[in-house]
């Protein structure tokens, strides 16, 4: 049963898949399935999962990255977890690869977190300090590197 007051009563049903506020934008998630493949570019103001093939650049707001696909692009997203194989570059704020993560390429972040049996072949780079709204101060300029050897992680 759904109670509503007079403040809701304009409020659509649970499960409509409109946001109980009108003037708000409800934040979409996008599933790339495993079947998918998809060549070219992909941009997004929400959410994506890929768990199929993505050959082309990825810009959304948070990426997650599943342990099966193999991706070949460069990302640029606010987070990003990586699951499994990955080529390419990430820009993103925050960077989270996880112990099945396979990384080839160069990763540009402002907070990093690698799990032990997580593998990286590239550089690492500090992007400078965000502002409150997710963008970067100094356009994504890196201020300083850190070399990784190949196969970092997998010991």
């Amino acid at each position: 049963m759904i109670f509503q007051n007079d403040k809701t009563s304009s409020a659509r049903p649970e499960g409509s898949g409109r946001s109980v506020d009108p003037g708000k934008k409800k934040v979409q998630h996008s599933i790339i399935s495993a079947d998918l493949k998809i060549t070219g570019d992909l941009e997004s103001t929400g959410d994506i999962t890929v768990d199929g093939t993505v050959e082309g650049n990825i810009k959304c707001r948070t990426l997650i990255l599943g342990e099966e696909p193999e991706i070949k692009s460069s990302i640029e997203a606010d987070t990003v977890r990586i699951c499994g194989a990955f080529s390419g570059d990430v820009k993103a704020r925050k960077v989270v690869l996880t112990k099945t993560a396979r990384v080839t390429g160069d990763i540009f972040h402002e907070c990093l977190e690698v799990e032990e049996g997580a593998s990286l072949e590239g550089r690492l780079g500090r992007l400078g300090p965000g502002k409150a709204n997710g963008k970067h101060e100094d356009d994504g300029k890196v201020t300083a590197f850190k070399p990784v050897e190949a196969g970092t992680g997998s010991d």
